[in-house]
């Protein structure tokens, strides 16, 4: 008999970031910076001279791409904690990206991405201040036992990020 198989739910500990493909990383960084993100980690150059392509590392043959592929990127987290979830900003060079239609929430893949906040009226009013289209004014909604406040607004390539703020009910 082979070694007993391992509960795969052991292995994985959790999500460490999401991957947002960007036409202009510096127009996607400051829409995500809007909303309270901060640079972990660059990746377009370095204090010694430029860093290596995306190639040079070996991401080529990982992500199945040319293997003179190259980008620009930067990690973003919404807090210090090294173990915080990462948002990854990617503008490829080489391939260029290639804008996928959008606007259907239903459709198969990532549909959209929520954060959790704390005040969702504001956030919507420092997003719309900024020239970002709401979906709509942050609405009321009662979902699996609980009251949020949720909105959604698309970042500059129209991803879908969805902001709740969960609501204490009234006593």
């Amino acid at each position: 008999m082979g070694k007993p198989q391992s509960d795969p739910a052991l292995n994985a500990l959790q999500i460490f970031h999401i991957n947002i493909n960007c036409e202009d990383l510096d127009r996607s960084r400051a829409f995500y910076e809007l909303i309270g993100f901060r640079a972990v980690n660059e990746f377009d150059s370095s204090s010694e001279g430029p860093a290596p392509s995306f190639a040079e590392i070996g991401l080529s043959s990982i992500l199945q791409l040319p293997e003179d592929c190259d980008a620009r990127a930067v990690l973003m987290a919404l807090s210090d904690d090294p173990r915080a979830t990462r948002l990854d900003l990617i503008e490829w060079v080489r391939p260029k990206s290639q804008v996928l239609p959008g606007g259907d929430l239903a459709r198969l893949g990532f549909g959209r991405v929520c954060l959790k906040v704390r005040d969702c009226r504001e956030l919507h009013d420092r997003l719309t201040a900024a020239g970002h289209v709401a979906y709509s004014e942050p609405t009321l909604i009662n979902m699996g036992g609980t009251r949020q406040m949720v909105f959604c607004v698309e970042d500059p390539d129209g991803v879908v990020v969805e902001f709740m703020q969960f609501l204490r009910d009234p006593k």
